[in-house]
């Protein structure tokens, strides 16, 4: 079905140079244009009566002068704008109008994704894995030549068993920065803004997986469950998740300073320890103190004191419960009554 307010975006989005006073309003328009394709496309909930709405508005917005933009039509686009996104949700409305422009258009390589991070990655995964065969073709490469490592091979057989290595670890980087990507492209919540980030995810798994392999010690994963691993496997392991071999070497750093300055925890654990004796210490000390004014008060009433005599008791008594005065000797001795 075509509806005449749906041929107006196109036209907006392809002015060469539109005027930067109504750079807000045709944000408006077409983000409200690309949240109404997604909604009527994967069959959301929006009310008939905003998709009217929208139409007239954009249409009355057209048909109004470029210099002047009607500020009903402004504020009746913002409303549906707020309902509308709140209708996508959690999708977000800049990468519905990407997802939108790029499914609309013709890219020769949109076979490879629908934004251009989408496609680079998935460029980056085929030429690791292209590289991965063409050095795996090599008679340098072999099990025996790899697990010589930097300090025993040499030459040529270094160099290719380094790159093969190295295009392991690049190929479980590009993989998971692929994997993660297409589930923000799925999930429309896709931001450009990180698109230089997986550019730095791609190099930081490529050094992980290098140093998983060769700068960790091989005895290292002898008694784990990654004892079966080969070094291409452990490359394409840490370039898949660079956080993990940071956890690691984080954790290798902090074994090695607690051989150094001593366990800290245990440090912790006496003063702790010590705090709790003092405070144990301090309360049985009050608790005895106070059971002492306690008895003082009441050899008080037993020789029968006068009533100003117990309330003075009393009074300071509370003081002393409340922390006001601290107990030292008691309660000030009432003199006796004469016989």
């Amino acid at each position: 079905m075509h509806l005449p307010w749906f041929s107006i975006r196109s036209r907006a989005r392809d002015a060469s140079s539109p005027d930067p006073g109504d750079t807000l309003d045709a944000q408006l328009r077409n983000e409200c244009d690309a949240m109404a394709r997604f909604a009527l496309r994967h069959g959301l909930p929006v009310a008939p009566e905003s998709i009217a709405e929208l139409a007239r508005a954009i249409s009355g917005d057209a048909a109004a002068s470029p210099v002047s933009t009607n500020p009903d039509v402004r504020r009746t686009l913002a409303t549906l704008h707020g309902k509308l996104a709140a209708a996508i949700a959690p999708a977000t409305p800049h990468a519905v109008l990407l997802l939108d422009s790029h499914y609309r258009g013709t890219h020769p390589f949109a076979w490879l994704g629908p934004v251009p991070l989408i496609r680079l990655l998935s460029v980056a995964a085929i030429a690791f894995l292209v590289a991965v065969i063409a050095t795996g073709l090599s008679p340098d490469v072999s099990a025996k030549n790899i697990e010589q490592g930097f300090l025993t091979a040499s030459g040529t057989s270094l160099l290719w068993n380094t790159l093969f290595l190295i295009f392991c670890a690049g190929l479980g980087a590009s993989f998971a920065a692929l994997f993660q990507a297409h589930r923000y492209i799925a999930e429309a919540t896709y931001d450009p803004r990180y698109d230089a980030s997986y550019g730095a995810r791609l190099i930081l798994g490529v050094i992980a997986g290098l140093i998983l392999v060769e700068m960790l010690p091989r005895d290292l994963f002898e008694s784990g469950g990654m004892r079966s691993f080969g070094k291409p496997a452990l490359a394409m392991l840490g370039g898949f998740s660079a956080t993990a071999v940071h956890r690691l070497l984080q954790r290798l750093v902090d074994t090695l300073d607690a051989l150094v300055k001593g366990d800290p925890a245990s440090g912790i654990a006496a003063m702790r320890n010590a705090e709790r004796a003092q405070t144990a210490q301090t309360r049985a000390q009050m608790q005895s103190e106070l059971a002492a004014s306690l008895v003082e008060l009441q050899q008080a009433l037993d020789d029968t004191a006068s009533t100003e005599d117990v309330k003075r008791r009393l009074a300071a008594l509370t003081r002393t419960m409340l922390g006001a005065e601290p107990i030292h000797s008691g309660l000030p001795a009432a003199p006796r009554s004469n016989p």
